[in-house]
This record gives C-alpha cells, sequence and structure tokens, in this order.
C-alpha cells in the first residue's frame, strides 16, 4: 500500500475492499474480500488476482497504477450498470406484505436486492432465485431489519421494502 499515506489508509483500504467486492458480484472470476480497514492477507491476495487479470505484475501492492486500474474496471462496471433503465412492478399507492409461502413476481426482486447486499452484509448467504419466499429468504430478511433497527418480522412491509430499496440504491450507486 505505497500510494495513499498513512491518514488516509484505512479508508483507501475500505474502498479498495469495496471495489473488489463489487467486482466479485460482477464477476465471479474475483475472490470476495471483508469490509475490515485492514490491508489482510485476504485483501492481498484478491489485489495479486486483480492484478494477473489486469496484467498489472502481480505484487499485491495498491501502486498508483494498480489504483488506476481499479477505479477504471470499477467506473466501467458503474456506467454499465447505470445505463440500464428501472421497471417498476410495484403497485404505486397500495402495498401488501410479503411473508413467508408467498410466490410473486415481487420476491424475486427483494432476493435480487438481498443477494445485492452481500456487497456489505457478510451474513446474508446467497439467495437462488425462486420467487418464493422461503425460509433463507425470510432469514435474510429478519437479518436486515435486525441491522437497520426495523421490526424483526421477517415480512416484508413498506417500511422494509423501502429499507430494502433504499440500500440497494445506495451500493448500486456506489455512495459509501
Amino acid at each position: 500500500m505505497d500510494f495513499f499515506n498513512l491518514e488516509d489508509r484505512e479508508n483507501a483500504i475500505i474502498q479498495i475492499q469495496r471495489i473488489l467486492r463489487s467486482l466479485d458480484f460482477l464477476s465471479s472470476g474475483m475472490a470476495r474480500v471483508r469490509l475490515s480497514g485492514t490491508y489482510d492477507d485476504e485483501t492481498r491476495a484478491a489485489v495479486v488476482e486483480f492484478q494477473k487479470n489486469h496484467s498489472l505484475p502481480p505484487t499485491g501492492v495498491v501502486d498508483k497504477e494498480t489504483w488506476d486500474t481499479l477505479q477504471a474496471v470499477s467506473n466501467m462496471s458503474n456506467d454499465l450498470l447505470s445505463s440500464q433503465r428501472p421497471v417498476y412492478i410495484l403497485p404505486k399507492f397500495s402495498f401488501y406484505p410479503l411473508a413467508l409461502g408467498l410466490k410473486d413476481t415481487v420476491v424475486y426482486v427483494i432476493q435480487h436486492f438481498l443477494n445485492t447486499l452481500r456487497l456489505e452484509y457478510d451474513e446474508i448467504g446467497e439467495l437462488p432465485f425462486t420467487g418464493e419466499l422461503d425460509e433463507a429468504t425470510e432469514k435474510a430478511i429478519r437479518l436486515f431489519q435486525r441491522k437497520n433497527l426495523l421490526d424483526e418480522t421477517g415480512i416484508v412491509d413498506n417500511a422494509t421494502f423501502n429499507a430494502l430499496a433504499s440500500e440497494y440504491e445506495r451500493i448500486n450507486s456506489r455512495e459509501y
């Protein structure tokens, strides 16, 4: 980590880890790292892997060339994602609570939100896209509710859905 001064070190490491995690989410070719703020062996290995994948010397050190490449690849990924138009599938003025056992198109969206939130919520495991609010999805919803100080019901009501959508949007817009 030669490129950043000591005052910025922890923030820089977290930013590097966020970029690596987002690239892992977009491409299964990257190793997943925790947001620890520590340049540990896991982060170093992911940097080496990134460097190899982008024809950089695999030193495990984030020098200026590696940082610039990380930023460029991240920006290209963001541009690709931001060019997609949203699809609104929920009724504008009425909403029904989504609970265990429900099979509905909106559950696919919730499962997608939760899978995206894995970028920052390590405890949420990968959910299959089934369109059914099953026990694994309910468990992930409860965890999300607990972490966001919502009533831990496992039911997606307006408050939970809005919080999920807000967190999803924050992560996708890279406003960390």
